[in-house]
C-alpha cells in the first residue's frame, strides 16, 4: 500500500512538474531573458514556452522577437504576449492582433504591442497611427523562420 502511494505520488510530480504551460510573471522581480532588464511593463511582458515546459520571460514583445531570431532551445509550444488592453493578462501570440506606434512606448523601444481584440487593436491604430501586423507578418519582419525555431538543446 505504501508503495503504491509513493508511486502514485510520483507520478503525479512528474506530471505536473512537466505541464506546458505559462508561468506566473512576477513584475519587479523578474529578468528578461534575452535583455537582463527586469520585468516591470504589465502591458508589454511577453513568455516563451518550450515542449518541455520551460519558460523564458520577457520584458518586451521585441525581446521575445529577437530572441526568437537565433532561437536554439526547445522546441517553443507557446507563445504569450500581455494583452495591452488588459495589464498582466498573458494571451497567445499566433491569435494576437500586433500594432506598431510610436504613440505608445514599449520597454526596448521597438513602439510593439499586443491586443486579444482585433476591433479594439483597429480602434487604437485609428487614435494613436501606425501598423497592425499578424502573428506571421510579425515574425516577418523580424525575420523568425521556421528554420530558428528548431530546437536541439535539452532544457
Amino acid at each position: 500500500m505504501i508503495k503504491k502511494t509513493i508511486f502514485t505520488a510520483v507520478l503525479g510530480w512528474l506530471i505536473t512538474s512537466c505541464a506546458v504551460e505559462p508561468a506566473e510573471i512576477e513584475y519587479g522581480k523578474d529578468m528578461c531573458h534575452y535583455c537582463k532588464m527586469t520585468v516591470v511593463d504589465a502591458q508589454h511582458a511577453a513568455q516563451i514556452v518550450t515542449s518541455k515546459g520551460k519558460a523564458y520571460k520577457y520584458d518586451a514583445i521585441e525581446c521575445m522577437m529577437r530572441h526568437l531570431t537565433d532561437w536554439e532551445g526547445t522546441p517553443v509550444e507557446l507563445y504569450m504576449v500581455n494583452d495591452y488592453a488588459t495589464p498582466k493578462k498573458l494571451i497567445d501570440a499566433e491569435h494576437a492582433h500586433f500594432l506598431i506606434s510610436p504613440a505608445i512606448p514599449s520597454p526596448m523601444g521597438a513602439f510593439l504591442s499586443a491586443f486579444e481584440d482585433n476591433s479594439l487593436a483597429r480602434q487604437t491604430l485609428e487614435e494613436k497611427g501606425g501598423d497592425l501586423y499578424s502573428w506571421a507578418s510579425l515574425k516577418e519582419k523580424y525575420q523568425v523562420g521556421p528554420e530558428s525555431l528548431q530546437g536541439t538543446d535539452a532544457n
